[in-house]
């Protein structure tokens, strides 16, 4: 890389997107069981990333109408790091509390854009947390580049640049139940009073199909409640929805980018805050997600999914809300996979918008719907499509930018990404890396970043959470394996 070297369409494109309440920070964590040398660890992280990536040494500078990264003189490497130790006891509960703290603290823009966090005590190891800003590169490089600093070996005869994976992609990976101490108590989730008509009205605008989705819903869960004299299961009404999933995929497209997409206003609707929460599960095998998935003739990604939509169900329904539908954000690599990850890094993906239905108490109904829709987006171009939007909203200028990238996220509830890592154990400076998490940054007003993480045949499940629209967050993540147990047991007699 040169001295300076302009960012590309997408590079600039988040680099713009930071407001206080959802940066475009990307949060990698890992951990071991036992301490890490740290002395070691710095010399492993300087020779791997400082030395061969210029980007980690420079700085973002504006000239004229671009962004430029311009290395910055006198850049010290020991100054992008910091070490701090656990409060006792040392859990989960203490390290999810440290990274929620820094979910919101923006990076120094007249320095690097990354920042490490070496955490001594963590169940008596080590863990890491490493941010940088999406500017830098894309989900799939920021892994491969903390994959790069690991070896397949305990004694790292082998340096490790990138593992083989399927990118940044559409889900695929299973989860289980966080350890997080769930409070006794539930918090109602405000839908029905006078936020929900204002939040209908500029939904009305900003996102008609879903506007028009959620009144439905909202009347037929009424007339259902009058019916029934109490609250049963929630069902959207056939004829509008049925229409719509018969719709070819690139049709569909059109649909979602021009009159909006199935995503309810609820509880997690509205204007977003500073206060964060972080949890992540437990691990569930992988072979018991692919043996899912065998036994319902579908992939593993379409089980997962179904698991996140039962999840979100059950959440909602234990806080008095409803929805019928979720709207995600998901990332899609554009690109081959290149293992020899070239130095200029950057962003490579587009966003499809994925509707998961949230109306079907039986987990088998819904992978139908959701092996229907993932179908019709992979057959589709919908990721080529948002491509080119990201493009031309990146060459708007001032408010109107905004406005545009606040318009098309608001559609979406958050960011649902799968990252499938490694198979094989790896090891940092002769420790076994135990687990490996990640968060993708939300913009505008995301409630939620939902990440599925695949590593050494376990899956883990982990959400970065609003704090003010999604209390009680720890309940999803503890609700995914519920979800996935309860689907086991309806198909097992299948299976037999």
């Amino acid at each position: 890389m040169d001295a300076r070297q302009r960012l590309g369409v997408q590079d600039a494109l988040w680099l713009e997107m930071d407001q206080p309440g959802n940066l475009m920070m990307v949060d990698s964590l890992f951990w071991t069981a036992e301490p890490i040398d740290w002395d070691r660890y710095r010399e492993v992280t300087r020779e791997r990333l400082w030395d061969r990536y210029p980007v980690f040494r420079s700085v973002v500078v504006r000239e004229g109408d671009g962004w430029y990264w311009e290395e910055l003189p006198g850049a010290d490497f020991d100054d992008r790091h910091e070490r701090v130790v656990l409060p006792e006891p040392g859990g989960d509960a203490e390290l999810q509390a440290l990274i929620a703290s820094q979910r919101t603290v923006p990076l120094d823009r007249s320095q690097p854009l990354w920042h490490a966090t070496f955490v001594d005590g963590f169940h008596g190891g080590s863990a890491v947390l490493f941010r940088a800003h999406h500017a830098i590169a894309d989900g799939i490089r920021m892994v491969q580049l903390t994959l790069s600093v690991f070896d397949p070996a305990p004694d790292g005869a082998a340096p490790r640049r990138a593992s083989r994976g399927r990118g940044h992609a559409v889900p695929a990976a299973p989860p289980a139940t966080t350890s997080t101490t769930t409070s006794t108590t539930t918090t109602s989730l405000p839908v029905h009073g006078l936020g929900l008509p204002r939040r209908l009205a500029r939904g009305a605008v900003t996102n008609p199909v879903g506007a028009a989705h959620t009144a439905l819903s909202l009347s037929a869960s009424l007339a259902g409640s009058v019916r029934s004299g109490a609250r049963s299961a929630l069902r959207v009404p056939t004829g509008i929805s049925s229409a719509v999933s018969g719709v070819p995929g690139d049709v569909d497209t059109v649909r979602k980018l021009v009159l909006g997409t199935r995503n309810d206003t609820t509880g997690w609707s509205g204007p977003v805050g500073e206060h964060k929460a972080i949890s992540w599960s437990p691990p569930i095998p992988l072979v018991e997600v692919q043996a899912l998935a065998h036994a319902n003739d579908a992939t593993v990604n379409d089980v997962l999914l179904t698991c996140v939509a039962q999840t979100l169900r059950a959440y909602l329904h234990g806080h008095g809300a409803m929805c019928h539908s979720v709207t995600w954000d998901v990332p899609v690599n554009l690109k081959p996979f290149d293992p020899s990850l070239p130095v200029e890094l950057g962003n490579s993906f587009a966003l499809v918008q994925l509707e998961l239905p949230t109306d079907h108490d039986d987990p088998l109904r819904t992978l139908e719907v959701v092996r229907r829709r993932m179908g019709r987006i992979k057959r589709g171009h919908e990721a080529v499509v948002d491509f080119g939007v990201q493009a031309v909203f990146s060459r708007l200028g001032g408010r109107l930018y905004r406005v545009a990238i606040d318009l098309m996220a608001n559609r979406a509830v958050g960011v649902l990404t799968n990252v499938p890592g490694p198979r094989a154990p790896l090891y940092v400076v002769g420790r076994k890396v135990e687990g490996m998490m990640g968060w993708a940054p939300t913009t505008a007003d995301q409630a939620m970043s939902f990440t599925i993480y695949s590593y050494d045949g376990k899956v883990f499940v982990g959400l970065a959470a609003d704090v003010g629209l999604v209390p009680d967050h720890e309940q999803i993540v503890e609700g995914f394996t519920t979800a996935f147990r309860r689907m086991q047991s309806l198909t097992a007699p299948r299976a037999g």
